[in-house]
């Protein structure tokens, strides 16, 4: 998949970066001495950990070079790590908090990926994850849609995408075998937006990419987001004053270590 944008993905970094604040909010533990932060993309989720524990060693983990540039920008006491979630984690060593905020829907093997993190955790640690739930989200159904449409299947014929998601249920269930301490809940979001092009620029930054991929030139890129701008357009109502309401659940989990 093409490098991620850090300018595109941070135009709504304070609706972004949300989640992160009401997840860190939630966490109980007590003076964390060491905290890593797996798939911090541009440092705004782990700006949110630094300044709620600003005693603690604070590590961002991402497998983006253009995230973590940015990131750097951020926090020079930070240590930034160049990694994948995917991969031994045993070189990160152990911390009092693991937190991961919109990063593993990106990986299709979470029954995995999830006990691995939380393996990370010195005794009375948490894992503290939040993931987007965009199952029945226009913005995601309507990319699907693309896939079988007359005009565009063609291309989208070596399409493939790694975004996996999964119900609170699917969460829970591999949460408890691994901790007796586990709370997990959702949380709609609503978001203002000015436009149906701002939704669409919402997403082009996260779920479209795959299918950006498929497109190998600029005049087929614009093609595809224009028509992809007009499905938006029906699907949402505008409200009295003209704005757009995206809704946007997102799926947070607890998980203490004992």
């Amino acid at each position: 998949m093409t490098e991620w944008k850090p300018d595109s993905y941070l135009r709504f970094e304070k609706e972004r970066t949300q989640p992160s604040i009401d997840l860190a909010t939630r966490i109980k533990v007590d003076s964390p001495k060491r905290i890593i932060d797996m798939g911090c993309g541009p440092g705004n989720s782990t700006m949110v950990l630094r300044n709620r524990w600003p005693e603690a060693e604070v590590i961002g983990v991402d497998n983006s070079t253009s995230m973590l540039e940015r990131a750097r920008e951020r926090g020079e006491d930070i240590v930034w790590i160049h990694s994948d979630i995917d991969d031994d984690l045993s070189s990160l060593g152990k911390c009092d908090i693991c937190f991961s905020n919109a990063a593993i829907q990106w990986l299709p093997n979470q029954a995995e990926i999830v006990p691995k993190l939380f393996d990370t955790l010195n005794a009375g640690g948490v894992l503290a994850v939040q993931v987007p739930d965009v199952t029945d989200m226009p913005p995601h159904t309507i990319a699907q849609d693309f896939l079988t449409s007359p005009k565009w299947r063609s291309r989208f014929a070596d399409f493939s995408s790694t975004f996996t998601t999964h119900a609170l249920e699917y969460y829970y269930d591999i949460l408890s075998a691994l901790s007796d301490d586990v709370t997990i809940w959702a949380t709609d979001y609503c978001h203002v937006m000015d436009s149906p092009d701002d939704i669409a620029e919402w997403y082009r930054s996260s779920g479209l990419r795959p299918f950006l991929d498929c497109l190998d030139t600029e005049e087929s890129i614009d093609g595809f987001i224009h028509d992809y701008i007009k499905e938006i357009e029906k699907a949402y109502t505008p409200q009295a004053d003209g704005k757009l309401l995206l809704r946007f659940t997102r799926i947070f989990f607890l998980a203490y270590a004992r």
